[in-house]
């Protein structure tokens, strides 16, 4: 296969994957990653020409940032909402056990329901386990509830900032 002919399909992947993405962070999957990967390989293929080095690093910190922040927001929620230790770790495990019960169902939304879900009941459990004070498990379960929901609209965020960047530098960086 010509340079020429590889560069177009891996453009093709790139185009597609940028979609894919979006729709996999929508699912609480790792889409951050999708567009990364594929726009390394079409940066390397172009001999970063079209998305540089810059680009890709600032793609890179997005993706960091955006999967390190949905990793700690649950916790946070928790904490924020007056939850301990073992709190925070029930609602990470919660969100996790709840998005991948739940995945299969509502025609792959069941993956978010299943962790906002998760990420409440497992703060709230513990809580109660804890103390026995129903109000602030409800608290401390709505509060990783709420860090999940924040998690999700930072990393929809940043996939959408990933792909306009992608976007600005394969059809507009170069005509300036």
């Amino acid at each position: 296969m010509s340079s020429e002919i590889l560069k177009v399909v891996v453009l093709i992947i790139l185009i597609l994957s940028m979609p894919a993405g979006l729709i996999a962070v929508v699912l609480g999957l790792p889409g951050t990653w999708l567009i990364l990967i594929t726009s390394a390989l079409y940066s390397w293929l172009t001999g970063f020409a079209v998305i540089t080095y810059q680009m890709l690093l600032i793609l890179f910190v997005l993706a960091v940032a955006a999967e390190v922040l949905e990793f700690w927001s649950g916790l946070w929620g928790a904490r924020r909402y007056g939850g301990s230790k073992k709190a925070m770790l029930g609602t990470l495990i919660g969100g996790l056990i709840g998005a991948i019960a739940l995945s299969p169902m509502i025609f792959g939304f069941g993956t978010i329901v299943g962790a906002f879900f998760g990420a409440f009941v497992g703060g709230f459990v513990v809580t109660y386990l804890e103390q026995r004070k129903m109000s602030q498990a409800v608290r401390v379960g709505w509060g990783g509830l709420l860090g999940r929901v924040f998690a999700m609209v930072f990393k929809g965020a940043a996939v959408v900032t990933m792909i306009g960047l992608d976007v600005w530098a394969i059809f507009f960086a170069q005509a300036t």
